[in-house]
């Protein structure tokens, strides 16, 4: 019965991501407003409060950051590289070829809030802060539970699934249901590598790397092709 509940507070834990997203971005039209939602309530608080709960916050903060990994950081960079240099190359392909229209994603992402004047807080936000509370939540608080329950490929599998919904979201406002849907499946990819990532290094540095040169890509591909 403890495992099962678990499994399911887990469940609500992944949409609840979903839901803040689509809440933020669609309904609310604001980025500080899914930040908020997101990265405050579902990111930290959910963590924070589970943690308390189980009497462990202490100790699976610990395992988070300690030992300092080198060899986890320079996987993590390698891989990072491979997939900021993806991210970067394929943006060009899909804006250069005319599949993706760059007026549109800067219109939205305008509406969203990320002005010209803005587009450098968000850039330092998006490639710093968000690449570390996703993987504090996915590869850590949400991973390290199902792997109690569940057998480490279905565990990373489920962990991937819900990493990618709420890119989903995202992906089809920005670039249109089939693309979007296409795109989200490539976020569920990385997210199955960073879960495969974080078998080999237990604490944060690797995957925290390569997210956060990944999410780099992302920006760079809009100073340059869409602002």
């Amino acid at each position: 019965m403890k495992r099962k509940r678990a499994l399911l507070l887990l469940v609500a834990y992944g949409f609840s991501a979903t839901l803040a997203i689509f809440y933020g971005l669609v309904e609310k039209r604001s980025l500080f407003a899914t930040f908020l939602l997101f990265h405050l309530l579902v990111c930290l608080l959910v963590p924070l409060f589970h943690g308390m709960w189980e009497e462990k916050l202490s100790a699976q903060w610990k395992r988070a950051w300690v030992p300092f990994d080198q060899k986890g950081m320079l996987y993590g960079l390698g891989l990072g590289a491979m997939l900021m240099t993806g991210v970067m190359a394929g943006t060009w392909l899909l804006i250069s070829g005319g599949i993706v229209n760059a007026s549109h994603v800067k219109y939205t992402l305008n509406d969203w809030g990320v002005t010209p004047d803005w587009l450098l807080p968000f850039s330092l936000y998006l490639v710093v802060v968000n690449s570390l509370l996703e993987e504090l939540l996915w590869r850590g608080f949400v991973l390290e539970r199902l792997l109690d329950a569940l057998a480490r490929p279905v565990a990373v599998l489920i962990s991937g699934f819900f990493y990618c919904l709420y890119h989903l979201v995202v992906g089809v406002i920005l670039f249109g249901l089939l693309w979007g849907v296409l795109i989200t499946g490539l976020v569920f990819g990385t997210g199955l590598l960073w879960g495969w990532l974080k078998g080999l290094f237990p604490t944060v540095y690797a995957t925290w790397l390569s997210h956060l040169m990944a999410d780099l890509g992302i920006i760079l591909a809009l100073h340059i092709w869409v602002y």
